[in-house]
């Protein structure tokens, strides 16, 4: 993460030689504390207090449309565990190495790596709902295939009837077109149906338990490259009381479904371990991360800010991570002003995120290093 200069009686300065962008105006709100009122220290905390609840954004959305959501959801749960146990089927032709993987040294692994990540990546493969039931999967691709190259057609079908159950998934070449096909194929008819499109929620993201707390990033990134192909991202969650170490457990990304797909049955594997530990490996659940309260979070909590900081200092330390809607700065208690808190209100999730990221030093006055505890408001 970036250091940062302040300077507590004027405006602050990153170390690093790019000047900041010209500080955007306090956002005005009646929230907004007036360090000139004369309030008592005491009972302007406690008015402050409700700042560190969080103002969850509801979307409204149409009855029609949460319906049409659920249906989807609903039939890709299904397709998903039928997946699940074919592939359970086929685990044991994959032998995983132990102690955290090795490198690849046969050639047929080596190829098998290649094919999956010649696959789509994630995001190509389209929800297609409301087909009717003589349709093929010849017939759908020539369809879809107006919009570009379609490299896989599914439509799935009852176990022992065999029947169309009037849905599929479509994959395309790249993120691209699936977006495309969803923008001019959806509510257009086809064999005499209106049909639905909408981006199929495919996984590829895994959640790894019973890490070693020792371990940093890069320990837990080396383990995954070396398994399989196709990593993309490594999120290892940080214990925010200690610092130095982990909370036991990390998120993987991939670059589609069949790489995550491969790592998984290899971690599972009882003989694949981290360090000694017998790590649990399932699918990250995407739907319960985006849809809690939490996930909706926007701002941060600061800690440990010097005695004579101002709102606009507190803003100009934190706007390099995003666009900032409200700073918010109590006044010190009696005999806690060393030590002062804030509140940073970000227009975007993904800019709290990295603001929480790291643990940052700020250097105050050209002679004193703050280093800031960075934590999500509680929501």
């Amino acid at each position: 993460m970036p250091r940062a200069k302040a300077n507590a009686s004027a405006t602050c300065k990153p170390v690093e030689p790019e000047k900041l962008s010209e500080p955007e105006k306090p956002v005005e709100s009646d929230e907004r504390v007036d360090l000139d009122e004369d309030n008592d220290p005491d009972e302007a905390m406690d008015e402050e207090v409700e700042y560190e609840e969080v103002e969850v954004e509801e979307e409204v959305e149409e009855v029609e449309e949460e319906v049409e959501e659920e249906e989807v959801e609903e039939e890709e749960e299904e397709v998903e565990e039928e997946e699940e146990e074919e592939e359970a089927n086929e685990a044991d032709e994959h032998k995983s190495p132990s102690g955290g993987g090795g490198k690849i040294e046969d050639e047929d692994e080596s190829k098998k790596h290649a094919e999956l990540l010649a696959l789509p990546p994630h995001g190509s493969e389209v929800y297609v709902g409301g087909i009717s039931q003589d349709a093929s999967e010849e017939d759908l691709k020539s369809f879809c295939e107006s919009v570009g190259e379609v490299t896989e057609v599914r439509i799935m079908k009852g176990k022992d009837s065999g029947e169309n159950k009037g849905f599929a998934f479509v994959t395309f070449r790249n993120v691209e077109l699936a977006s495309k096909a969803i923008e001019e194929l959806n509510n257009t008819e086809f064999k005499g149906r209106k049909i639905k499109c909408s981006t199929s929620q495919a996984k590829h993201r895994l959640f790894i338990g019973n890490v070693p707390r020792s371990w940093g990033e890069e320990d837990i990134k080396k383990v995954v490259t070396e398994i399989g192909p196709g990593v993309t991202a490594v999120e290892l969650v940080k214990d925010m009381k200690n610092s130095s170490n982990n909370r036991g457990f990390a998120f993987i990304d991939y670059y589609n479904h069949a790489c995550a797909e491969y790592s998984r049955q290899k971690m599972m594997n009882p003989k694949f371990k981290l360090d000694n530990n017998a790590p649990t490996v399932s699918w990250a659940d995407p739907k319960n991360a985006d849809s809690s309260p939490a996930s909706q979070v926007k701002a941060v909590y600061v800690k440990n800010l010097p005695k004579n900081i101002t709102q606009d200092q507190l803003k100009q330390l934190f706007e390099h991570h995003g666009k900032i809607t409200k700073v918010v700065l109590p006044p010190a208690k009696s005999g806690q002003e060393k030590s002062r808190i804030g509140f940073v209100h970000f227009a975007e999730r993904s800019s709290a995120m990295k603001a929480l990221k790291n643990t940052e030093k700020y250097e105050i006055d050209g002679d004193h290093y703050f280093t800031l505890l960075v934590s999500l408001l509680p929501p």
